[in-house]
């Protein structure tokens, strides 16, 4: 899989695929034993509700239309007011006894009824326990995967698809695999014991119910065509709704700027009109299909009861008593349950081809491989002293397009180093590949004299301290968001981070101190405030190297100075790489790189590079005369 790898937004028709399917029930493999046990349970359900028509079948032929009982009432009607006291007695105690065994019966129909419900409920809870195992299982793993994904990979691919596959994806399968995997099993299971009861009571009457059949699945085949086809349909056009109101909401600014709001409605308005008439086309298919099946399972009822009517009618007729109408009540009883599943499986096979469009979605996503990963004999970062050196480094975001070209320079351990240049000179390129976000095409980045490649990724992190411009700030408390999940830093350990970067002054003041909720990305806090939280969660790790992105634009000046304050400590002692965008930060640097168009231009103190009058000199005049004049 190439490392443009795009996932698909809209729903795909896919064949059905023998190695995928293998692939997903890899995931129920695990619980096997529980879905046995289903799979037993449905045959055990099967059998006990199949048992009931043929029960009422006995207890209408030997019970209610007993035949001995008919004849001996016959013969007392023939021998009228001449009947014997024998006779009438025997009739009354074949009376008592058939109301006796009746009642017997239908209390043992009861239990298997009963019993069949408890069975059921056990196996929809194991059905169930399974699913959410398995949609846990593979949740779990795409979401291991996409961390060990490259920023490179998240560029490429937007948050809301990899969100899809993650949710709506992994739902459709664990419905589809694990739910409905075991309902085909039931149809199935049902279609085969239904059938082995009617050909064990009466094999020409299984054959007649069985007649509509080939039109039952002729059907099923016209209408899975029609019915799959606009399911796709509708799938797209709710992808393009959903893409295109989300677009409106992210851009309202501009929408309401350029008084767009006529126009967009308008063309939203008719997005959801092709929705909707897609979607009634498929209720519309739906409409004609059931009604078809219905009429066709009825018509096997018909037949039964035409053609063993006229077996019932001709033996009445040549006196013959001994008829099985309970034989009738059987066989509606065992059509119903017959055609239910089989109207049933035209539903459960696209369901499976929906699950093959979202499977491959999802292995695609898998299978992607980590563009930034370990070697083999990776080693633990541990102990540096700080040391950085970019050795002739090449690198590009795309092909062909270099941000950075020959880049060329040592930086001591300790030493603080600032960079500067115009916007897409390269600056935050050096903070990604340090950190190995990204890895370079050609040359080399060694910390301490080894390779970045050559280190383990996590550990090599561990021991580079990041604080970004655009601050982010998870939900949960200041606290957590200092923290970050390692509970080997105890509270006053956080606490003396935090007053050490001038944080804790404003803590002090937020309800709760530093349990106060910071709310998604940090918005209850301002840019200033969550700068300052992360410079505490910085410090409070102990990175040996600090790579900052120092932008203060956007805060008072009596934020800025606790801010720049912070920074002078934070660097105290460490290596420190800065995209200088102060002039204080600048001038306490004990080097600055300019960049420009990816290369390397100057490097020098501050007062040598404005002594060459330079690129640096010009830079100076032009960014930063604004804070020359204020000074």
């Amino acid at each position: 899989m190439s490392e443009g790898y795009h996932i698909e937004d809209e729903a795909q028709e896919r064949a059905y695929d023998g190695g995928l399917m293998r692939r997903l029930l890899g995931y129920v493999r695990p619980h096997r034993t529980a879905m046995i046990a289903a799979v037993l349970l449905l045959l055990a359900a099967a059998i006990l509700s199949n048992l009931v028509p043929m029960l009422n079948m006995r207890a209408v032929d030997r019970y209610i239309n007993n035949a001995e009982r008919a004849r001996l009432e016959q013969r007392a009607t023939e021998l009228g007011d001449a009947a014997g006291a024998d006779v009438l007695e025997e009739i009354e105690s074949a009376r008592g006894r058939d109301r006796t065994e009746l009642l017997s019966l239908i209390l043992l129909i009861g239990v298997l009824m009963l019993l069949e419900s408890v069975v059921r409920y056990a196996q929809s809870v194991i059905v169930a326990l399974v699913g959410q195992k398995t949609m846990l299982d593979m949740r779990l793993g795409l979401f291991a995967h996409l961390q060990r994904m490259s920023l490179r990979f998240l560029d490429r691919n937007p948050v809301g698809r990899l969100m899809t596959r993650v949710t709506n994806d992994v739902e459709k399968i664990q419905q589809t695999i694990v739910s409905g995997m075991v309902e085909v099993c039931s149809d199935f299971m049902t279609i085969g014991v239904v059938l082995a009861f009617m050909f064990y009571v009466n094999w020409r009457l299984a054959f007649i119910i069985l007649s509509p059949v080939p039109f039952v699945f002729l059907t099923t085949l016209v209408f899975r065509v029609y019915a799959r086809r606009t399911y796709l349909e509708i799938r797209r056009r709710i992808a393009r709704l959903n893409a295109y109101m989300q677009e409106n909401i992210s851009g309202m600014r501009v929408v309401q700027i350029f008084g767009r709001e006529r126009a967009n409605f308008a063309e939203y308005r008719q997005r959801n009109a092709e929705h909707r008439d897609e979607w009634f086309r498929q209720i519309r298919y739906y409409a004609l299909y059931f009604p078809i099946i219905d009429f066709l399972g009825t018509l096997a009822i018909a037949l039964i009861i035409l053609f063993h009517g006229r077996s019932i009618l001709a033996m009445q007729a040549a006196g013959n008593l001994a008829v099985s109408i309970g034989t009738v009540f059987a066989y509606v009883q065992w059509a119903e349950r017959l055609f239910g599943p089989i109207r049933a499986l035209a539903d459960r096979y696209n369901l499976i081809l929906e699950a093959m469009a979202s499977s491959e979605r999802i292995f695609g996503l898998l299978d992607t491989p980590e563009e930034i990963g370990n070697a083999p004999d990776a080693i633990e970062c541990t102990g540096l002293g700080g040391a950085v050196d970019f050795s002739h480094v090449w690198f590009a975001y795309d092909p062909d397009q270099w941000v950075l070209r020959d880049v060329d320079i040592s930086i001591a351990a300790g030493e603080r180093v600032a960079i500067v240049g115009h916007t897409g000179a390269g600056k935050t390129s050096f903070i990604n590949l340090l950190s190995r976000f990204y890895d370079v095409q050609r040359g080399s980045i060694t910390v301490d004299g080894v390779d970045v490649r050559a280190y383990e990724k996590a550990s090599l992190r561990r021991s580079i301290g990041v604080v970004l411009q655009d601050v982010f700030l998870f939900s949960g408390s200041i606290e957590h968001n200092i923290r970050l999940g390692d509970h080997d830093l105890d509270d006053d350990h956080i606490r003396a981070c935090a007053e050490y970067v001038n944080a804790a002054p404003f803590i002090g003041r937020l309800p709760g101190g530093y349990a106060y909720e910071v709310g998604e990305r940090g918005q209850n806090l301002s840019t200033g405030q969550r700068q300052l939280v992360a410079f505490a969660r910085a410090l409070a790790h102990n990175p040996r190297i600090l790579v900052l992105d120092e932008a203060t634009s956007s805060v008072d000046t009596a934020t800025e100075a606790l801010i720049q304050d912070a920074i002078v400590k934070l660097m105290e002692g460490r290596t420190s790489i800065v995209i200088a965008h102060r002039l204080s930060t600048i001038q306490h640097a004990d080097r600055i790189i300019v960049m420009h168009h990816g290369e390397i231009r100057e490097v020098g103190s501050h007062q040598e590079l404005l002594a060459r009058r330079g690129l640096y000199h010009t830079l100076y005049q032009l960014q930063y005369k604004d804070q020359l004049e204020s000074d």
